[in-house]
């Protein structure tokens, strides 16, 4: 029995699964529908539309070119109906009954819809499968939400184009065509879905009678657009309906309506569609973007037309698209999407569709509910700095582009080949074979060729992206405000004031200021009468005190305080009072200034009150190096004279990447570096899987990363080490991989590849951080000694030509010399043919031992032959390669860095000063000596023996502390060394080559700082840690393989880890606690918590 057959008394029983499912569908709409009001906005629109059209009737609803109606006739019918019967029945409208009449329209879509899933499922499981697969659908908040709650009438638009496209795929085009005009006479967005029907139709072209079948098509489809049009048209300009449609579509001209995308997470939620991101307007980018995802659907279906799907998934990817890319998307648009997935999927049975369309459901309820419980409390539209919303758009992006990659790999899938490598069990798992890495060699014992596995397997997809959500919310809680102030006031003389009205006269606690980048100083006074002013109170705006809230403590009564300039340099973005009976500021109204000339608008200094912190604290402002690094990618980003010039500028040049996107604000300088922290971990996990080659020590890895206390602290900071760190990691990950390829096996371009990207990252981040120099020198040993390698074959080769050759001219007999085997080849001769010629041969284990003539074979000979042949051109291009690629591609990026410096005005910013500015570094680093409290040495680091204290609270509780502290996690630090002392030693003995990897790639990082002698903390450590976590991972490797039943223990050892992660968490991120909570925690003398 097949697939989908069942004995028919078990049919009707299952039948009944799915009759069950759709009472509980019915049950839950009507329950909601009468209770959740809806999206006041759309609800009240269609009332008002249905009202009207039951009074003026269908030839009048057009007539009034006053009144908004951008709908088109297809749904007005139904509106009709439902006016009718509020007219005819007497039911008031907004009542519980009004909104059921209202809403069953959609609803009743979701359930025919979800009958119709089911039975195209039918057609492919059984009977049980196909209600699980239907109840997916019908049961969906994501699909309920949009019908029962908010009042769309997006499922009924969608039941018609999902009938249009299984038409389509039917070869029923004339059918197709009528649901297609259906569809487009209830939205216009119908007109997404006609390209792919046109295709399908024109493709069909040198088929007997296409002529007649596109005539029949285009009749149908006009008739089923334009009859139902003809009541409402008898009093309309001939032209009314496509200006209606074209009206329709230029609505809303906003980059994002609420639509939590890839603009919306770019900043544009309500912002114009003419305001501009990177250098183009929004406009501009959607419709470009909107023309190229239409063009690779196209192609997409196209290239895959005739396959079972291909038209849903191709539907699909266009209205995910538009709903990712374009402008004018409201936040329900991914809902045209969800339809047609689930149906591609009963086509295909593709697991992965499946997979996006739970990700989709997830974040479209997400998005569609977040917005509708805003819009009840009065909030229509989203702040676009908003987390929900920065959240959502995120992983939209993230399904999207996993949508488009299993869009890369549908031609073999829908065939019905495994696009994935064969051999192997990883092989047969591998969720990402093809895609994230071509494969890897596994030999058998005899060293043959066993099978190319993939690198990643749906398990370590699973386990890295677990460990990278989890990790990434954790650092992304309290990161810092999206509030600070924006506008400023900048003196420009001492005659320049401010004066503050309070209304009476108040008793003064405190003052609370907030100063953004430039030096001075200013005073305040007070006074009751605003004639007499007293008690002055000087304050110092120096680089301390940037971008961050200062507060003065006072006892005073005054109605007025002026703000007198003392030393103009300094920009105040605002200043607040309060009287210490609240946590509210004192309301002021701004008077004039003694001299308007030149003050500017100083009226910017109180504008901006509803967001001063009552209690100012880490997520309020900056801290720490924050006041350099954060204070400088802001005087990149709008071309002032950076402050910071010690470090190189790229570094800064990407915090301010996320300032641009979300404002001079604390989250908005941390962001970046906070997600290239969330980003180490997966990078970590990959390495660790080509190391050691299993998914369990790649998760340990990167898990025991993601609990040390320094990758979290030193990631959520806005300082640069963390892009030093990142692109010191990506480097090395890169060479590597260079280290496990040989230009004899695989074409010389295949080994350039990871060898040109380990150059270029190390430009990047020496461009960021001159501490990615000290690894420089480890690429280049790691180059020498894989060219090593590389020369110790070539002299092997040689020696075994030889001595065949010397062994075949002495031999007797008719086997003397055969054919090929001649002495002028044995010497590599031109014109030899090479064996290993094809990409991703790989080396013969053994061959180099087999140097006699009785034990090497003819395949051993051209081995040989071919690397004799290729050693000194290969080498030479790869030496000129790394020419290019180490020396002058990172001096163009280097260079490439300074291009903000040189923006900025005047003079002073060219060539030559950026020449100047190296000098200064070179002399700010190697004559550092000046004492700070926090400082150690380099032997020091290891051990943790003094942590470095970024932050301490000042407005907490009474009994409480807040603070935040930079070192090692215990579990992680102290084991690591003592696993660097031994890999030292195993490296001798064993010779273990990714061993040694591990000891060169820390030991340049290390060995540099034990001679510069500049002061120097603890978080310099933080390059080496990567490395010393990946030798935790060799021995634990070593332990489990030589006695399993440590395994338990060595997992208890990571749960350790994680529990003094969970327990130092305050202490790592300005958590408020108890003040006895960090007594106990003091382990060494020198841990001070503060």
């Amino acid at each position: 029995m097949q697939i989908g057959e069942t004995m028919p008394k078990e049919a009707n029983v299952r039948h009944a699964l799915f009759a069950l499912a759709l009472a509980a569908a019915v049950l839950i709409r009507f329950l909601v529908a009468p209770n959740v009001f809806g999206y006041e906005a759309d609800v009240r629109t269609f009332m008002a539309w249905a009202d009207r059209a039951f009074t003026v009737g269908f030839g009048n609803l057009y007539t009034d070119p006053g009144y908004f109606l951008d709908y088109p006739p297809g749904y007005m019918y139904i509106l009709y109906l439902i006016g009718a019967a509020h007219h005819l029945f007497g039911i008031e409208w907004g009542t519980g009954l009004s909104l059921v009449l209202l809403k069953t329209p959609p609803m009743l879509a979701d359930l025919l819809a979800s009958v119709l899933l089911y039975r195209l499922a039918l057609r492919h499981v059984n009977v049980r499968q196909a209600a699980l697969l239907a109840s997916l659908y019908m049961l969906n908040p994501a699909v309920w939400i949009n019908s029962a709650a908010w009042g769309q009438v997006d499922s009924l638009f969608m039941l018609f184009v999902l009938l249009s496209l299984l038409r389509v795929e039917d070869r029923k085009f004339p059918a197709a065509a009528v649901y297609l005009g259906l569809a487009v006479l209830l939205k216009p967005q119908g007109l997404l879905f006609g390209p792919f029907f046109l295709l399908a139709l024109f493709w069909r072209f040198r088929h007997k009678g296409f002529g007649r079948e596109l005539a029949v098509s285009a009749a149908a489809g006009a008739a089923a657009f334009l009859l139902p049009a003809l009541p409402f048209a008898w009093k309309m300009e001939p032209l009314w309906l496509p200006n209606l449609y074209f009206g329709t579509l230029a609505s809303y001209p906003y980059a994002s309506l609420n639509a939590f995308n890839l603009l919306a997470l770019l900043g544009g939620n309500f912002e114009p569609a003419d305001g501009r991101l990177f250098s183009l307007t929004y406009g501009a980018w959607g419709t470009l973007l909107f023309v190229l995802s239409l063009l690779f659907a196209l192609a997409f279906l196209a290239k895959n037309m005739g396959r079972k799907g291909a038209g849903l998934y191709a539907g699909f990817l266009f209205a995910a698209s538009a709903f990712m890319l374009m402008t004018k998307m409201h936040e329900r648009y991914l809902f045209y999407g969800l339809l047609l997935l689930l149906a591609a999927y009963l086509r295909t049975k593709d697991r992965r569709l499946l997979v996006l369309f739970a990700g989709f459901s997830v974040t479209h309820f997400a998005n569609v509910g977040y917005v509708l419980w805003k819009s009840t409390k009065g909030m229509f539209h989203i702040p676009k700095h908003d987390p929900v919303l920065i959240l959502v758009s995120l992983v939209n992006v993230l399904l999207f582009a996993m949508a488009w990659q299993a869009a890369r790999t549908w031609a073999q899938k829908a065939a019905g080949v495994d696009a994935r490598p064969q051999g192997g069990t990883a092989a047969g798992k591998g969720l990402f074979a093809g895609v994230m890495n071509r494969g890897s060699v596994v030999w058998d014992r005899d060293g043959a060729v066993a099978a190319r596995q993939p690198l990643l397997t749906k398990k370590d997809g699973w386990l890295m992206g677990g460990i990278t959500a989890v990790y990434a919310v954790i650092a992304l809680i309290n990161l810092g405000s999206f509030d600070a102030p924006q506008t400023f006031w900048k003196p420009v003389g001492q005659t320049d004031t401010v004066v503050a009205d309070l209304g009476a006269t108040k008793h003064l606690t405190r003052i609370h200021d907030f100063a953004g980048a430039g030096e001075g100083e200013f005073r305040y006074e007070f006074s009751v009468d605003g004639v007499t002013w007293n008690e002055p109170i000087d304050v110092k705006s120096d680089y301390t005190k940037v971008f961050t809230w200062n507060v003065v403590k006072t006892e005073r009564d005054a109605r007025y305080v002026k703000i007198t300039p003392l030393a103009p340099g300094f920009a105040l973005h605002e200043a607040a009072f309060f009287d210490g009976a609240s946590d509210t500021p004192l309301p002021v109204s701004v008077l004039p200034g003694e001299d308007t000339q030149t003050s500017g608008d100083h009226r910017k200094v109180f504008d901006e009150q509803a967001i001063v912190p009552a209690s100012p604290g880490y997520k309020d402002g900056t801290y720490f190096d924050e006041i350099y690094h954060a204070r400088t990618a802001y005087e990149h980003l709008y071309r002032i004279e950076p402050y910071e010039s010690t470090h190189p500028p790229l570094g800064k040049i990407l915090i301010s990447a996320g300032i641009a996107l979300f404002g001079m604000n604390p989250f908005g300088w941390r962001i970046v570096g906070t997600l290239f922290g969330v980003a180490m971990l997966p990078l970590m996990y990959v390495m660790a899987k080509r190391l050691f080659g299993r998914t369990e020590y790649a998760a340990m890895a990167a898990f025991l990363f993601a609990v040390d206390f320094m990758h979290f602290a030193q990631t959520r900071i806005s300082t640069i080490d963390v892009y030093g760190v990142f692109f010191i990691m990506l480097m090395f990950a890169f060479m590597y991989r260079y280290t496990t390829l040989s230009f004899y096996d695989v074409p010389l371009r295949k080994t350039l590849l990871p060898l040109g990207l380990a150059g270029v990252t190390f430009g990047i981040g020496a461009a960021s951080k001159w501490i990615v120099i000290y690894g420089g020198a480890g690429l280049a040993v790691l180059l020498a000694l894989s060219l090593w390698e590389r020369f110790g074959e070539y002299r092997q080769a040689r020696r075994g030509l030889a001595e065949w050759s010397r062994e075949a001219s002495t031999a007797e007999g008719p086997d003397r010399v055969r054919t090929g085997d001649r002495p002028a080849e044995a010497a590599g001769a031109s014109g030899i043919s090479a064996v290993s010629g094809e990409a991703g041969q790989p080396r013969i284990p053994g061959v180099f031992e087999r140097f006699h003539t009785a034990e090497s074979t003819e395949e051993d000979r051209e081995r040989w032959r071919h690397i004799v042949r290729k050693f000194p051109r290969n080498t030479v291009y790869t030496l000129l390669f790394c020419v290019v690629f180490y020396v002058l591609i990172p001096a163009a990026i280097y260079a490439a860095s300074y291009i903000p410096f040189m923006l900025v005005p005047g003079p002073g910013h060219g060539l030559a000063d950026v020449v100047t500015y190296q000098q200064h570094m070179y002399s700010y680093h190697s004559g550092l000596v000046a004492t700070h409290p926090f400082s150690s040495s380099w032997w020091e680091w290891p051990l943790m023996l003094r942590p470095i204290w970024y932050y301490k609270g000042e407005f907490v509780p009474p009994g409480s502390m807040s603070s935040i502290v930079s070192f090692g996690n215990p579990l992680v630090w102290w084991p690591g060394l003592l696993c660097v002392l031994l890999a030292l030693w195993a490296a001798v003995k064993t010779k273990n080559k990714p061993l040694r990897f591990l000891l060169i790639a820390y030991a340049s990082q290390y060995l540099p700082w034990m001679l510069v002698p500049r002061l120097t903390f603890i978080y310099h450590y933080f390059a080496m840690v990567p490395f010393m976590i990946l030798m935790i991972i060799f021995f634990l490797r070593h332990l489990i393989e030589t006695r399993p039943k440590l395994k338990r223990w060595i997992y208890v050892y990571l749960a350790g880890a994680a529990v003094l992660f969970a327990v130092f968490y305050p202490l790592l991120s300005g958590l408020v606690v108890d003040d006895s909570y960090t007594g106990w925690l003091r382990w060494l003398p020198g841990w001070s918590f503060f």
